[in-house]
């Protein structure tokens, strides 16, 4: 089957958006695999509608995907006479990132290596250095218990939340009736209980003073079975993953 590299499609109804769905090759987005966002945007997009599709309110047929890239925002969705914008990012340590392709591409470090805790806005360290830390391997701190670890990735979350509010901002980026944005959570945390930690996203944004700018934020969970978590101003739901690819 062929790797689509981009979605644009329409739909006339649930069935038929499954069926394409289905029908797309979604290239697991592991960047130790070599996956660019060529790869991950359209497994986070294909993803998020498949999970979508199981509810009854957010998606209204018949509808309509264009992936802009190179324009932002990312997508366009188009449904119910209304334009909605999605714009996609990773979240992911860019050092973490680059640890991951000199595992791959210099086959150094052991099969499995310890996840440690790592700050959002990190310096950027040199590739000698990140080598050292692959073979080391070294398990720096221990992690908390589950909710201080549930606190931190939503600190981590809303991080990436408040970058990508910047650059809504920003003229080359297109507005429409409503704009969403797609996070694919690939930060590394050894466990995250999704209900409780978007509840304290939640809680974060409701205690900033700035109001969010995007109406819907859905974050793809870092498990492959893991919801998608949507959080909006007022609230939090879950959608369960339905993964057709698997």
């Amino acid at each position: 089957m062929e790797t689509y590299k981009t979605i644009n499609f329409k739909a006339e109804n649930k069935a038929a958006l499954l069926d394409i769905l289905r029908s797309i090759d979604i290239v697991g987005p592991l960047m130790s695999e070599g996956r660019s966002k060529e790869y991950t945007e359209p497994y986070a997009m294909a993803h998020l509608l498949s999970s979508l599709a199981i509810g009854d309110y957010l998606l209204t047929f018949p509808l309509e995907v264009i992936h802009k890239k190179p324009d932002k925002p990312d997508f366009l969705l188009t449904m119910g006479g209304k334009k909605i914008g999605i714009e996609h990012t990773d979240a992911r340590p860019e050092n973490e990132t680059r640890k991951d392709a000199l595992r791959s591409s210099d086959g150094i470090g052991p099969r499995g290596h310890f996840v440690n805790p790592v700050e959002p806005d990190e310096p950027k360290r040199n590739t000698k250095e990140l080598r050292k830390e692959i073979v080391k391997n070294d398990p720096k701190v221990g992690w908390p218990d589950q909710d201080h670890t549930d606190q931190e990735w939503s600190r981590v979350m809303l991080n990436v939340i408040d970058k990508k509010e910047e650059k809504l901002q920003k003229p080359e980026f297109s507005r429409y009736d409503e704009d969403w944005l797609l996070i694919r959570d690939a930060w590394p945390f050894v466990s995250v209980d999704p209900k409780n930690a978007t509840g304290h996203l939640l809680s974060k944004i409701q205690s900033r003073k700035a109001k969010l700018n995007f109406h819907r934020i859905f974050i793809i969970s870092n498990s492959d079975r893991g919801p998608v978590c949507e959080v909006t101003e007022s609230g939090d739901p879950l959608h369960p993953r339905n993964d057709l690819w698997g």
